[in-house]
């Protein structure tokens, strides 16, 4: 079973799993319940804050065979096939790689058509604003008087180049950014889901990388989970993010209270040693500034013991000086011959002048240590899959011909081809979350390892266990003690928690405790997941094969010079 990243693993499939986003949520639930829907949606904001998702969720909710609903069941076939992104009455396009004219009319030639599968037929176009100018005139009279049986739903993270015309005629909706608090609360969830060990500190580190975007979060956390072996640590993170410990930044401010450009410059020295990235270290003195003035404005919203210290130290006065310094000079850092130049003459910047001021040549601060009143004013500084529907009674003859044809000899599902093959083919097929076959006897198999294979398929295991187990495979068993091999490339999955999970799983499934032995081997073959990708191919292999020879195949590509992708083609 190949590693699924936590982007996808965890993209939400109901408006009760979204992370955020309450205020569209609640107009579309409310919209569907109350049957209000509007013809056009448009879902507006920064990278990876759930617009393609949220229009996924709408477009199940609109198409569950169950009833339009907010609560889509996620079990019938439209809404597994959505999931799966394969469901014909959702057609999905990229403006991107889509902007002529040209495409656009081709994909509205067909918006007349009856839905084929679902009750609606969704138009999810990403990126809507890269369309020209030509394109947005001839989605215009469409999107303004759509059939019945069609939905618009838009995404784009630039709506500022939309035309008026087409704004006015959608209902807007402007997804926020995610705050840090929030990413770093669902990463906690997530990563006891996984069962991945974590220090705390390490997970505002993740939110504040991923800028909002919960969908950068998820992918910065796979790569922490694989750059810190299984676990993230708070200095894996940083040292993966490059990012600068707020201990460097705290001993510069420190030297800036006294206003002496030798301890200053010497402090900078001492941190220089740590190797920080300059770039990195200013926006640290950026964010701690930041930190800084809000504790002089409103004390009790900060908990840290150096930040309130530091309040202390400083004019109010200061600290906004010293703001403005850092932010400009972060911009001009790039044109500065050297990085490390640039920050010695920024930070020389702000001994020398202060709010008054500029310091007497050679003299050094008198630093009045005084906090502003609370009271006083403070000073604040932003796919394209393209389907073609014919309308029923006008498609050529040959066509429906072959169309019958396909019809009367439709063939059964492929059997496998050895009774060896059932073990890897329900190892294949099964779902994770709860048990799918029977298991069968050991006589019955004959193979320990197809065995395993069998067992594991029948499991209801989940996450980092279920990778355990598909990866390992079962060499030899006495009585309650049962010794498996795990690849070495893998053997970090094996923590003691995980192995501790599966044993109980598996005497749970058994009605029997087992005690599993787990040893790491160089070329560990036989695996379910070697099993199962085995079953794949050759299950794709005989897809491909099938579509290939399929009557409505041959007679498209013979009448209309239609050509077939074979590499796009996936078993279900």
């Amino acid at each position: 079973m190949s590693y699924q990243v936590l982007a996808r693993k965890y993209r939400p499939r109901t408006f009760h799993e979204l992370v955020g986003q309450e205020h569209v949520s609640k107009a579309l639930i409310h919209a569907l319940d109350q049957d209000r829907l509007h013809h056009a949606y448009l879902f507006t904001g920064t990278r990876g804050v759930g617009k393609t998702t949220i229009a996924r969720i709408l477009s199940r909710c609109l198409n569950c065979e169950k009833g339009v609903s907010s609560q889509p069941c996620g079990e019938c076939g439209a809404c597994k096939e959505i999931s799966e992104g394969r469901f014909v009455d959702l057609i999905e396009v990229d403006a991107a790689s889509r902007t002529k004219v040209e495409d656009t009319r081709e994909l509205l030639d067909n918006v007349q058509y009856a839905p084929t599968r679902g009750r609606y037929k969704v138009y999810l176009i990403d990126e809507v604003h890269m369309l020209s100018a030509h394109s947005f005139n001839a989605l215009l009279k469409t999107l303004e008087e759509p059939p019945p049986h069609v939905k618009f739903l838009l995404a784009t993270t630039d709506p500022q180049k939309l035309p008026v015309t087409i704004l006015s005629r959608c209902l807007q909706f402007n997804l926020k950014a995610l705050s840090v608090d929030r990413i770093a609360g669902h990463l906690k969830v997530l990563l006891d889901k996984e069962m991945i060990r974590f220090e705390e500190p390490a997970l505002p580190l993740l939110g504040q990388a991923a800028r909002g975007s919960m969908r950068d979060a998820l992918s910065l956390t796979d790569q922490a989970i694989s750059f810190g072996g299984e676990q993230l640590t708070e200095s894996s993170v940083r040292s993966m993010l490059g990012t600068v410990d707020r201990e460097h930044v705290v001993h510069l401010l420190k030297a800036l209270v006294g206003g002496d450009a030798g301890s200053v410059l010497s402090a900078l020295d001492e941190v220089a040693e740590q190797s920080p990235d300059e770039l990195s270290l200013l926006d640290e003195m950026i964010s701690t500034l930041h930190a800084i003035a809000i504790a002089q404005a409103i004390p009790q919203r900060q908990n840290d013991a150096h930040i309130t210290e530091l309040a202390g130290k400083f004019q109010a006065e200061q600290v906004q000086l010293y703001y403005d310094i850092a932010l400009r000079g972060r911009r001009d850092l790039g044109d500065a011959p050297d990085a490390r130049m640039g920050l010695d003459m920024l930070l020389l910047r702000m001994v020398l002048f202060r709010p008054d001021g500029v310091l007497p040549a050679g003299g050094a601060a008198d630093v009045k240590k005084s906090v502003r009143p609370a009271s006083a004013p403070v000073a604040t500084s932003s796919g394209n899959t393209g389907n073609i529907n014919a309308p029923s009674g006008s498609a050529p003859s040959a066509l429906q011909q072959a169309m019958q044809q396909r019809e009367r000899a439709s063939v059964p599902p492929a059997e496998p081809s050895s009774p060896a093959q059932k073990p890897a083919l329900q190892a294949a097929n099964a779902e994770p979350v709860r048990q799918r076959a029977p298991v069968p006897a050991m006589d019955d198999v004959g193979d320990i390892g197809q065995w395993w294979a069998a067992l594991v398929a029948s499991l209801p295991l989940d996450g980092m266990v279920s990778n355990l187990a598909h990866h390992a495979v079962l060499k030899s068993r006495s009585g309650k003690d049962w010794r498996l091999t795990i690849d070495v490339g893998h053997q970090m999955m094996a923590t003691p928690e995980r192995v501790a999970e599966l044993q109980r799983i598996i005497g749970q499934t058994l009605n029997s405790g087992v005690v599993l032995h787990i040893e790491s081997q160089q070329g560990n073959d036989g695996t379910p997941a070697q099993r199962a990708e085995v079953a794949r191919l050759e299950k794709l292999e005989r897809t491909r094969a099938a579509i290939s020879k399929d009557p409505v195949v041959l007679t498209l590509e013979r009448d209309f010079n239609a050509r077939l992708d074979i590499e796009s083609i996936e078993p279900d």
